[in-house]
């Protein structure tokens, strides 16, 4: 079992929820992954497009790591376990079957899990590589209707491109995630150059500066 503070299950829940796939997606991009490696309990998904990874450090660990997950069916009940629990420190156990939630008062509440053929996708495999490479001076497109994904983020929120056609990284307390590119031609390249010319013209001359006055 692992114990982890109050309040937290609930952020990293809020945090990785939105990128979730949803039911026309892939099924085992459908749910919300939770592993621990003995210092840190990790919440991850993705739609394919953003990915989020939110953490949150353990106060206690008695057992050996392991990943549960959560399908996007069983969310919903698991939000509500959170609700009645998370005010204190909880206690999790994955039996398998089943994330088992525990709070101070005794209560518990066992939350289904799935296990998909393939395995959950290995978001250190996507992620971590890119911690080392250096921000690069290229532009960034990401298609904004999944920008409303990254609002639950606390602030300050950093974003970086790693290179052309590369993911562009998001980095918060706590959080990691990264958003796909979108594939630009050479003609939208153009466009954007044509835009951002055009928007040379709203330089204005400063003033001159006052003479200072004699005294």
């Amino acid at each position: 079992m692992i114990t982890i503070a109050d309040q937290t299950l609930s952020r990293l829940v809020t945090q990785t929820r939105p990128h979730m796939a949803d039911k026309n997606d892939v099924e085992s991009l459908q749910s919300i992954v939770f592993d621990h490696d003995g210092t840190y309990l990790y919440a991850m998904a993705t739609n394919r497009f953003t990915m989020g990874v939110s953490r949150t450090q353990l106060l206690k660990a008695d057992d050996e790591p392991w990943t549960a997950t959560v399908h996007r069916l069983h969310v919903p009940e698991l939000a509500a376990a959170i609700r009645l629990l998370d005010a204190r420190p909880v206690t999790l156990e994955h039996t398998g079957t089943h994330l088992v939630l525990t709070g101070e008062s005794g209560s518990r509440i066992a939350i289904e899990t799935v296990q998909h053929k393939q395995g959950p996708l290995n978001w250190r495999k996507y992620l971590l590589p890119l911690l080392d490479e250096e921000a690069a001076r290229s532009q960034m497109a990401m298609t904004p209707k999944f920008f409303g994904a990254w609002k639950n983020l606390p602030a300050p929120v950093q974003m970086w491109s790693v290179g052309d056609m590369r993911p562009t990284l998001i980095v918060a307390a706590d959080f990691i995630g990264m958003q796909m590119p979108v594939r630009t031609s050479e003609t939208q390249e153009l466009t954007t150059r044509r835009e951002l010319d055009a928007w040379k013209a709203a330089k204005r001359e400063e003033p001159p500066a006052a003479e200072p006055v004699a005294a």
